[in-house]
């Protein structure tokens, strides 16, 4: 037998030195005493683990009912959401239409070549008008 770490050989030690002090003649009326304080502190302890349980009865319902609103909460905005994400999966839809649209055009035209500038005609080209010469010194 262990209570609070005193073992039976401990127990014996303070009642032989409860008798020393108290003696005999007073000893029963400290057992009373004793029995009755133990008896007070027990109801003590289970008048407070009952007000404990109460008070967490009352947090564990508060709490409950705090979680089933937001559930109920999340529940709403995911429903009223619903039409803005649609509303801007079609739009994200229409603009890659969009987009897609015109990248088509633009690669026609960058596939096909530029004319070319026609260029200065050359000196010695029969279609080029002869420079004149310098006139020559006598």
């Amino acid at each position: 037998m262990n209570l609070l770490g005193i073992g039976l050989p401990e127990i014996v030690l303070i009642l032989v030195l409860t008798l020393i002090v108290v003696g005999p003649k007073r000893l029963p009326e400290m057992a009373v005493q004793l029995a009755r304080l133990i008896r007070q502190l027990r109801s003590y302890a289970g008048q407070v683990s009952g007000q404990l349980r109460e008070e967490m009865g009352d947090l564990v319902q508060d709490y409950e009912s705090l979680r089933q609103e937001l559930h109920e909460l999340r529940q709403e905005l995911r429903q009223s959401g619903q039409p803005l994400r649609d509303a801007a999966k079609a739009i994200d839809s229409d603009l890659r239409s969009a987009g897609q649209a015109l990248k088509g055009p633009s690669r026609g035209l960058e596939d096909k070549p530029t004319p070319a500038k026609p260029s200065a005609p050359a000196e010695d080209t029969p279609d080029a008008p002869a420079k004149p010469s310098a006139p020559a010194e006598e």
